[in-house]
C-alpha cells in the first residue's frame, strides 16, 4: 500500500448527517446479501467501506425509504466501478471489450424495460432491476429519461477509459477534466437529489446557467477530492485515470507536486462554488427549493470529504499539510 500525504482540502460547508443512517445501513446490508453482491472476504471489505455513512451525509434531509434506495444505488454503483477499475486483479467484466460492451448492453436493456427480479435471482443485473423499479415508482417520466441519459454517459465514459487502457494511452488534463464527472458516477449523486430529497424544480430552473454551474462544480469537486483520497488505492490497482497521475504525466511533475496541483485545483473550484452559491439570483416562488437543492449539493461535497477521511477503510492516506509553494 502506497503511503500518501495529502494537504487539508478547503471546504467551508458545515457537516450534516441523516439521522436514519443506521436503519439504512442495516437494510442495505441485507439487500447486498439478497443479491449476493459481496460474499466472504468481499463482504467484510464492503462493511469496512461503510458506504451507508457516505450516503447519509450526501442526503441528510430525506426520509428513511429514500435513504435506503439511495444507499442501495450507491453500493451497486461502487460494485460496478470497482469491477471496471482494478487493472491488476482484472474482473471478468474487463477481460475483453466484448465482455464490457455486453455488460453495458445488458444494463441498458434493464433501464429500458426492467423486470422484477425473481426470488432466487442474484447479481448486478438483478440488483439494478430492483433499484430502477423502485426509482421509477417515485419519480416522473422526465426525471427517468434524464437519469437514464446520465447512466448512458457513465457507460460511455467507462468504455472510453477502457479503450485508453487497452491502447496504453492517458488522456490530456483538459480532456480528463471534461470527462471525469462521468467516471465513477459522481454525476449520479447529484442527479439523485431531486428524487431522494423530494425537491421539485421546473426544467428551466435546473437548466439555468447559475444552477448548472453549481452542479458541474459539485461533480468536479467530488472527483478532485476522490482522486486525492483514492490515490494510494489506484496506484496499487494500476488505475491511471486519476487527475493527480494525469497531471504528473503531462506536466512531468513529481508525485508530491502533482498532489499539490490537484489539491490547488480543488480549492480554487471550492471557492468558486462558494461564491456562486452566494450570488444565486432569485427564482421567486422556487427560492426555498433552490436553496435546499444547493444545500444538498454542498452536503455531498462535505460528506464525501468527511466519509473519506473519517469513516471508511477504503482509502489510505495521511491528512497533513503540503506547502503550496512547491507548485
Amino acid at each position: 500500500m502506497n503511503a500518501i500525504i495529502l494537504p487539508i482540502l478547503y471546504c467551508p460547508i458545515e457537516p450534516a448527517i441523516n439521522l436514519h443512517y443506521q436503519h439504512a445501513i442495516d437494510h442495505t446490508n441485507a439487500w447486498v446479501k439478497r443479491f449476493a453482491l459481496h460474499a466472504d472476504s468481499s463482504y467484510e471489505k464492503y462493511l469496512d467501506d461503510n458506504f451507508g455513512m457516505m450516503t447519509a451525509r450526501f442526503y441528510p434531509e430525506c426520509g428513511l425509504d429514500q435513504l435506503k434506495l439511495a444507499n442501495d444505488a450507491n453500493v451497486l454503483l461502487f460494485v460496478m466501478d470497482d469491477a471496471m477499475d482494478n487493472q491488476i486483479e482484472r474482473d471478468e467484466l474487463i477481460q475483453s471489450r466484448l465482455n464490457f460492451e455486453s455488460f453495458v448492453g445488458a444494463c441498458k436493456q434493464i433501464l429500458s424495460d426492467p423486470q422484477p427480479p425473481k426470488a432466487d435471482e442474484t447479481g448486478v443485473m438483478a440488483a439494478l432491476a430492483d433499484v430502477w423499479i423502485r426509482f421509477k415508482a417515485i419519480s416522473t417520466p422526465e426525471w427517468q429519461r434524464n437519469f437514464v441519459e446520465s447512466l448512458h454517459k457513465m457507460f460511455a465514459a467507462g468504455l472510453w477509459e477502457y479503450g485508453n487502457v487497452q491502447n496504453g494511452q492517458l488522456p490530456s488534463v483538459a480532456e480528463f477534466y471534461k470527462r471525469r464527472q462521468y467516471l465513477g458516477a459522481a454525476h449520479v449523486s447529484t442527479d439523485m437529489i431531486e428524487v431522494i430529497e423530494e425537491i421539485s424544480l421546473p426544467a428551466d430552473i435546473l437548466e439555468h446557467p447559475a444552477v448548472t454551474e453549481l452542479v458541474v462544480l459539485a461533480r468536479n469537486l467530488v472527483c478532485w477530492a476522490n482522486d486525492l483520497f483514492s490515490l494510494s488505492k489506484e496506484l496499487d490497482h494500476g488505475d491511471q485515470h486519476n487527475m493527480v497521475l494525469i497531471m504528473k504525466a503531462e506536466r512531468a511533475l513529481s508525485l508530491e507536486n502533482a498532489i499539490v496541483q490537484a489539491a490547488t485545483l480543488h480549492d480554487q473550484e471550492m471557492r468558486q462554488f462558494e461564491r456562486a452559491s452566494e450570488q444565486l439570483p432569485s427564482f421567486g416562488a422556487h427560492d426555498a427549493a433552490v436553496r435546499k437543492y444547493v444545500r444538498i449539493l454542498g452536503a455531498i461535497l462535505r460528506g464525501n470529504m468527511d466519509w473519506s477521511y473519517r469513516e471508511t477503510a477504503r482509502y489510505h492516506f495521511e491528512y497533513g499539510h503540503v506547502a503550496l509553494d512547491l507548485v
